[in-house]
């Protein structure tokens, strides 16, 4: 058997190489998922919840499949990992919730339809924050996913799972559900790509959703290219093909970048600071202009999306409730981490103080679009917005409770979503792409915002802003 760093090293090589290599006869499927499993193996970082227990039988039927009848698409063969609220026929799905431990589910979600349709097979179901409503990972039922530059830190969240098992090079890429970060944070604090696609550009069929409008699913990936197949595969070839990419930076050139400035912008670590400019001046230096923009509003993003949230949440939560026959949320209180039992318990229960009807409305008909309006309006000037992805590397695990930010304490839930919530809760797309190490090796991400499906566009500046490192 090869040696570990043998199988991270072709694991490593990225969804699109690999299924370039299985087409072509120079790897089979059974061998990669083997590489796979050899990793998962030995994960100290706790990436998985689950691992299928017929990866290895459907590799096989794949490899009989291309030497009898030819790909049955362009993913055909590779392995892929779901976050664990993605629900799986025939494995287990628990939303990271104790009370689903052991839920087998008898169909697929509709986006695991599709890549399995495309030739893609599952190796298992990521670890992640209970229920998805949380940034650290640290989940109090199936222990913390730690971080592959520094174990003894959070992987972010809530689809740490994914995005420490993609960087970790345990799986090629990997799935995630995206709320008010969720793909995006842990992409960047793990040294991966993560892509938020528009609201409603991918189906949530089978997916254990947390808001009714927030939520998207999206890819953690290695680099852009294979983000942009991932993509283009579940839309149907609707954005952008991998071989469409810029392959010079170049393609930079005459592309506006827009900076957003004011306070709001100016509280991060200095490590953060000093990697974004640093990419904000590769985009310069490449030939893209840089324009400071204003974006109205944006400092409310967070907390309007919350007000939302979090009645949404417990609605969702309430109904996926009663169809499996576990009773209401006041009686599964106890068997809920802290803090999402509180969150759940600040709506329902004897201690409720649940948001005001007018509240929820008010936010949802009149502070929305306002926010709407501020992004749009920066927008309107320039072709994409570049900001830091968090405004923190990874946080130790001992500080998932409260953490130290710039000499004083805070909430890592608010303080880690400050740059991406707000772009939930108007649906632009984002991408989320490497920007360095910090001086103590920690993964710093920054994050191109773009308009309504503009997801092509964010991914052929993102790929020409990763060649600017070569």
């Amino acid at each position: 058997m090869a040696a570990a760093s043998e199988h991270a090293d072709l694991i490593g090589s990225g969804v699109t190489a690999l299924a370039a290599q299985i087409r072509d006869g120079g790897l089979s499927s059974r061998e990669l998922v083997s590489a796979c499993l050899a990793q998962a193996a030995h994960d100290e970082l706790n990436t998985h919840i689950t691992i299928a227990e017929d990866a290895a039988q459907r590799a096989g039927e794949l490899d009989r499949q291309l030497a009898e009848r030819g790909p049955v698409g362009p993913l055909h063969g590779v392995p892929v990992s779901l976050k664990d609220n993605y629900t799986t026929s025939g494995t287990r799905t628990t939303g990271g919730m104790a009370v689903l431990r052991d839920w087998v589910p008898d169909t697929d979600a509709a986006v695991v339809q599709r890549l399995t349709g495309a030739g893609a097979l599952v190796l298992g179901k990521t670890n992640m924050h209970e229920y998805s409503f949380g940034i650290t990972s640290d989940n109090p039922h199936f222990g913390p996913v730690r971080n592959p530059h520094d174990p003894a830190r959070s992987a972010g969240g809530s689809s740490g799972g994914s995005g420490a098992a993609v960087a970790a090079r345990i799986v090629p890429a990997a799935m995630g559900t995206d709320t008010g970060g969720s793909v995006r944070i842990p992409a960047a604090v793990c040294g991966a790509v993560g892509l938020k696609p528009t609201r409603d550009r991918l189906p949530l069929e089978g997916v254990l959703r947390v808001s009714a409008g927030f939520d998207v699913a999206g890819p953690i990936t290695r680099d852009v290219t294979d983000a942009a197949l991932l993509m283009h595969v579940l839309t149907g070839g609707e954005t952008v093909a991998p071989g469409e990419l810029p392959t010079d930076p170049a393609a930079l050139r005459g592309v506006r970048i827009g900076v957003p400035v004011g306070d709001y912008w100016a509280d991060n670590h200095p490590e953060v600071e000093r990697l974004y400019r640093a990419a904000a001046q590769r985009f310069a230096d490449a030939g893209a202009e840089l324009r400071e923009v204003t974006v109205e509003h944006a400092e409310i993003g967070s907390e309007t999306g919350f007000l939302i949230a979090t009645p949404e949440a417990v609605v969702l939560v309430a109904e996926l409730f009663r169809e499996r026959g576990l009773g209401s949320i006041e009686e599964q209180l106890g068997g809920f981490g802290a803090d999402v039992a509180a969150l759940l318990g600040s709506q329902v229960g004897p201690d409720a103080s649940p948001v005001p009807a007018h509240a929820y409305l008010t936010a949802v008909e009149q502070t929305v679009p306002a926010i709407r309006r501020g992004y749009l309006t920066a927008l309107s000037d320039v072709d994409v917005l570049l900001t830091p992805t968090a405004p923190a590397p990874a946080i130790p695990l001992a500080q998932s409770g409260l953490m130290q930010h710039n000499g004083r304490p805070a909430d890592p839930f608010p303080t880690f979503v400050r740059y991406t919530f707000g772009v939930s809760v108007i649906g632009l797309p984002a991408i989320s792409v490497p920007a360095g190490l910090t001086g103590d090796g920690l993964p710093v991400g920054v994050q191109l915002i773009g308009a309504h499906h503009a997801e092509s566009d964010l991914l052929r500046l993102a790929r020409a802003f990763e060649l600017t490192a070569r």
